[in-house]
């Protein structure tokens, strides 16, 4: 399989909603989400991710959650399940149950409770590791600031890159996006997607295939028409898209994390609602500030 026909894309790191009130998983609104994201030109979906909040679900919310990706999903679009875990083995068991339900990919953030010991040759024996006995394609999830610090090098990259059951890499790091795509060797079947907006335009200029990015939670059409135009218009007009595309996100929900982008989702017609304690919702000022930050921009 050449993995990059899977992943030449935009993606969501979906929300996962949760019932006002109780907390308890609104897999009914889940659903919701995902039939109008079916509806756009995303490549597919990463959920049970940082927005997905996936260290607040349990184990068995979180296979109902991929059921419900799995069942409802349009056949032509992509999953990419969080399911990284602390060992090699819990990891395994993990994907396994997720590719039983149906899931294309498995994303996968490095273990970091011991971080002082996640050495490159650490990361490349659990990475390896891991992808010998999964069942799908594997991917690494470079994102410090959720991993207690543990940042995937370049060079990295550059060793794991050609084991065949690893696909490529969600870079959401503030390390630059070009070193870790120039360190993939020539022809082989690994592929990188920025983790921001901010990565996302420079990264397809240099070679990444695609973006897993939060604004494509609420504004799944746009993140789509910079890369359309990034393929099939001029340098200029991509360029102007993108400077407006990142501000946007800036003045809008990119500020305000999880909780900003689960109201930015309420306002454009979304399904959002508020995170899972201890995370606590936007104040009423700030939903008011994103609206109006949305509105002048024509998208709510």
């Amino acid at each position: 399989m050449d993995y990059k026909d899977k992943l030449n894309g935009v993606f969501p790191p979906c929300a996962t909603i949760f019932q006002d009130g109780t907390e308890a998983v609104a897999y009914d609104k889940i659903r919701e989400n995902l039939e109008k994201y079916n509806q756009t030109k995303i490549r597919g979906f990463m959920p049970l991710g940082t927005n997905g909040e996936f260290r607040s679900l349990t184990d068995e919310e979180s296979l109902k959650v991929i059921e419900v990706y799995t069942r409802y999903r349009d056949a032509s679009k992509t999953i990419l399940a969080g399911a990284g875990r602390e060992s090699v083995r819990a990891t395994i068991e993990t994907i396994k149950r997720y590719a039983d339900l149906g899931v294309d990919f498995a994303s996968l953030l490095p273990p970091h409770y011991f971080a002082a010991a996640m050495s490159d040759d650490a990361l490349v024996r659990y990475y390896t590791s891991v992808a010998d006995e999964s069942p799908v394609p594997v991917l690494l999830y470079n994102i410090p600031k959720y991993a207690g610090g543990v940042t995937i090098s370049a060079d990295l990259v550059r060793r794991v890159a050609e084991h065949p059951n690893i696909a490529g890499m969600k870079d959401t790091s503030s390390e630059p996006l070009v070193p870790y795509i120039k360190a993939v060797p020539d022809e082989s079947n690994f592929y990188i997607l920025a983790g921001t907006i901010n990565k996302f335009y420079q990264g397809l200029q240099h070679g990444a295939v695609g973006g897993v990015l939060s604004i494509a939670d609420y504004l799944p059409e746009k993140c789509c028409e910079l890369q359309s135009i990034h393929e099939e218009g001029t340098a200029e007009e991509a360029a102007s898209f993108d400077v407006w595309i990142r501000k946007l996100s800036s003045n809008a929900a990119g500020k305000y994390g999880v909780p900003g982008v689960k109201a930015a989702m309420d306002i454009v017609g979304y399904a959002g609602g508020s995170p899972r304690l201890p995370l606590f919702p936007l104040t009423e000022e700030q939903k008011a500030g994103l609206r109006a930050a949305l509105e002048a921009e024509g998208m709510a």
